[in-house]
């Protein structure tokens, strides 16, 4: 029977799993609405794009922009590839390299991690031989920052590594900066602060032995990273003193991204000073910013957050519906995922059982798109759903599989939050079963 709409569920089944069709996955899915039938049904507030509806013109549509997009990206993939070629066969082997790292960068900046990633992997090799290391310094970086984006941990802190000792070997003071600065995003990341913190102040040290407390952009990083870990820290002072530095450098210049994320940092001090009237001016100032749609996503879930802390509901469920829309214009199956996690988050703190669609749906897309770390937290934050509703058994599955996961990635300080849990969880089934609860194993057992 001939039709003229259908899910986004019901298009992307008939999709094979091939590569080259992702951007088609994601123009379907930026082509979806509400379905307004459904518009005054209960459920609607728990569907996840796969219930949206798309119309067989809009389908049309996808597949002719995502061809078209396919095509420019194999274009200029193929014209990146014409200046290597031409640098190796003048003798210019580093220059090869860094055109491949210039090509990276293309396909970073478009989203397209995954080969990113191989052709920086290309360009690490061919710089081996060569007796200037500063190509091979920025290849390592590179490495190190895709992998984190996409959740290897373990990678991106070796590449780090690996290009912070180079660069001290050969007195480039600058690169061993921004790779040590690399490797404290890694363990934030990680949960592991006072390791991070460590490596921002190392750099912090090499800059002020290097320009005394001369502004710049490397040090206003490493301020807005340091603001934030301080106030992870409860050091709320310390945290203020920084953002403030970093503040006061974006203001003069034009960084939006950084001046979004120093923001932030603020928005979540005041948070933890219980100052939430000037938290939420922090993120509004920071949503007037032309960032990425992933980082308008992750701003508007914690303005929900924040406006379920004051009791706003509606409020907060009309920013869990706004992060969703920035999601889904990201392009990025990732941010959608993480988008769906912290929907679920929302509703958990409402008390509405039916938020484990979003957690079903983030765990879907972490598992088909291979993020270990959104997989990881995503349990965690399921486990506490289950937990709330008496699902102790499930939820006891749930944070052992994201501890065992967090074990594998590194994140020391998730183990523990985990482990910790876990032992309140078998109290807690003890307890109803009226048996005592089986101690943790010792560490000398």
């Amino acid at each position: 029977m001939p039709r003229n709409e259908a899910t986004v569920e019901e298009l992307l089944g008939l999709l094979p799993d091939v590569d080259e069709l992702e951007l088609l996955r994601l123009r379907i899915i930026a082509g979806a609405v509400p379905d307004p039938g459904k518009a005054w049904d209960s459920s609607s507030a728990y569907a996840t794009v796969d219930k949206r509806i798309v119309s067989a013109d809009e389908v049309d549509r996808a597949v002719r922009h995502a061809e078209e997009s396919l095509r420019a990206y194999v274009a200029s993939l193929y014209e990146g590839m014409r200046p290597v070629f031409h640098a190796f066969f003048e003798g210019r082997g580093d220059d090869s390299a860094q055109h491949l790292i210039t090509l990276g960068e293309e396909l970073e900046s478009g989203g397209r991690l995954k080969g990113a990633r191989q052709i920086y992997r290309t360009a690490l090799s061919l710089t081996l031989p060569n007796l200037d290391k500063s190509t091979q310094i920025l290849a390592l970086r590179r490495m190190g920052r895709v992998s984190l984006s996409l959740g290897d941990f373990r990678e991106a802190g070796q590449h780090y590594e690996r290009s912070a000792q180079l660069a001290r070997d050969v007195g480039d003071m600058r690169g061993e900066v921004v790779a040590r600065t690399g490797i404290g995003n890694v363990l934030v990341w990680q949960g592991r602060w006072s390791d991070a913190e460590r490596h921002y102040r190392e750099a912090l040290a090499l800059l002020e032995a290097a320009e005394g407390a001369q502004p710049s952009l490397e040090r206003a990083q490493l301020c807005n990273n340091l603001g934030n870990i301080s106030a992870r820290m409860e050091r709320l002072d310390e945290s203020e003193g920084y953002l403030a530095e970093a503040l006061a450098f974006w203001r003069t210049v034009s960084s939006p991204l950084d001046l979004a994320v120093c923001y932030i940092h603020y928005a979540h001090l005041r948070e933890r000073q219980e100052r939430y009237d000037d938290a939420r001016a922090f993120y509004e100032q920071s949503l007037e910013l032309p960032v990425p749609p992933a980082v308008q996503c992750a701003l508007a879930t914690d303005l929900a957050e924040l406006c379920l802390h004051d009791g706003h509901l509606s409020q907060a469920e009309d920013w869990g519906r706004a992060s969703e829309e920035h999601a889904i214009r990201s392009g990025s199956a990732y941010t959608l995922g993480r988008m769906y996690q912290g929907r679920g988050n929302i509703a958990r703190a409402r008390g509405d059982e039916d938020g484990f669609n979003f957690f079903e749906k983030a765990l879907e897309i972490a598992r088909d798109r291979g993020y270990p770390f959104l997989e990881a937290e995503t349990l965690r934050d399921y486990a506490m759903l289950r937990r709330h509703i008496g699902g102790l058994e499930e939820a006891q599955a749930y944070v052992e599989r994201s501890r065992d996961l967090f074990t594998q990635l590194g994140s020391s300080q998730n183990v523990a939050d985990a482990e910790r849990v876990l032992e309140e969880i078998r109290a807690e089934r003890a307890a109803e079963e009226g048996a005592p609860p089986t101690p943790l194993a010792a560490a000398g057992d």
